[in-house]
């Protein structure tokens, strides 16, 4: 809304009597057009900002009870900084400007107020203060909700020429640049801003994202990679390359978790992960990497073939069966080895055969119920190719070859 401002107050002679020269209106007329400036845009002090439904007006429910109006959501109320004095109010809710980007103000920030077709509007929060946390109106102190002392901390992310950069109050942020030499695209987004000493004594300046230092880091950069961009591995590894560079996204934080939740639907792979990659998939751990199905759920673990009936041998009981094997011919032997006739021979053999016999029916008991691996796919490749290069039988019949 669009408002005048006097630049100071002029003393006027209310003793003059008599008519009024040309020299008198030409004097009252600059007075009034030289010392008042003009305004478009009005700002206004947010008295209340409509977030939460038990402050939204109410309509008819379905069954004729009240319910909360949820178009008033995001709405505020305020008061115009120059046009109005303390206790006085707009008339009406406020939209936000945009329904896509919001920054939803603080009680006590100033913004601008704007009439769109006898709608008014607010923009975003007033830069008062050149803070990222709050920039609350002159000797105003908000509602609590939002402190000084608990977002005191949070910097506006570093950026450079072109930059794209939207910073959130609370540590949190998204820069669209580019490397040094502005050529390679990057996209950084970052939570929990890292605390740096400089940062205790100076209120403005910049933070550097740092994707070993911050809270949590997602990373897509391009391009030959910084210095300060690479990843300081968790677990040392053999199979990190030593250069990492190009077209890459980098993930950062103290807990990572995949989670597909699925749903009911016809589609077979609704609720999988799929990671491919066209060389490797490397996994490292520092203490253990754990494949494993859910609780209570009797699937199947697959390597190399997902249809593979090939169950692979449990370690313990593949241990207890050739043990007993070994321990049945290491009691046979010993026995050869004392006989005097051929009875005791037979009394030996009968003996050996009862034991392996016991082991035969333990045999299904080594393979797993889980876990699958594929065939050979190069024995299989071998065997197709000994075939192919078996000449064909050549039949000889009458006829012309054509």
């Amino acid at each position: 809304m669009p408002f005048f401002r006097r630049r100071g107050t002029r003393k006027r002679h209310i003793d003059k009597t008599g008519f009024t020269s040309y020299d008198d209106v030409y004097a009252i007329i600059k007075d009034n057009v030289e010392d008042v400036e003009y305004h478009q845009i009005e700002p206004a002090i947010v008295l209340s900002v409509l977030l939460d439904p038990k402050d939204f007006p109410t309509i008819k429910g379905p069954n004729g009870n009240p319910i909360p109006d949820y178009s008033f959501y995001g709405t505020i109320k305020a008061r115009f900084a120059e046009s109005q004095k303390e206790g006085d109010e707009i008339p009406g809710f406020i939209k936000p400007l945009s329904p896509h980007i919001i920054a939803y103000p603080l009680i006590d920030e100033a913004v601008n107020i704007a009439t769109h077709g006898g709608q008014l509007y607010y923009y975003q929060p007033l830069n008062l203060r050149n803070k990222i946390n709050m920039n609350l109106a002159g000797g105003k102190k908000g509602d609590g909700k939002v402190t000084e002392g608990g977002t005191e901390y949070n910097r506006a992310i570093h950026s450079e020429h072109g930059d794209v950069t939207i910073n959130g109050r609370f540590g949190n942020g998204l820069k669209f640049g580019s490397d040094p030499s502005y050529q390679y695209p990057d996209i950084k987004f970052t939570n929990r801003q890292a605390v740096l000493p400089v940062q205790k004594v100076d209120d403005y300046v910049t933070h550097p994202q740092g994707i070993n230092t911050d809270g949590s880091s997602i990373f897509v950069t391009s391009g030959p990679l910084r210095k300060e961009d690479q990843l300081i591995p968790a677990a040392v590894s053999l199979s990190i390359p030593e250069v990492l560079d190009g077209d890459m996204v980098t993930i950062n934080s103290d807990k990572i978790i995949f989670n597909a939740k699925g749903s009911k639907s016809e589609r077979s792979n609704n609720g999988d992960i799929h990671m491919v990659a066209r060389e490797r998939i490397n996994l490292v751990a520092n203490n253990e990497i754990n494949l494993e199905l859910g609780v209570g759920n009797f699937g199947r673990i697959t390597f190399g073939d997902s249809d593979s009936n090939n169950a692979i041998l449990k370690g313990e009981q593949t241990e207890d069966l050739f043990e007993g094997i070994f321990s049945s011919l290491e009691k046979f032997c010993n026995s050869l080895s004392k006989v005097t006739g051929i009875a005791e021979v037979a009394d030996a053999a009968g003996k050996l055969t009862e034991d392996l016999s016991k082991a035969k029916k333990f045999l299904p008991q080594i393979k797993s119920d889980f876990v699958y691996i594929g065939e050979n796919f190069q024995d299989e490749i071998t065997e197709i190719n000994e075939i192919a290069a078996e000449p064909d039988q050549i039949f000889r019949t009458s006829g012309v070859a054509g």
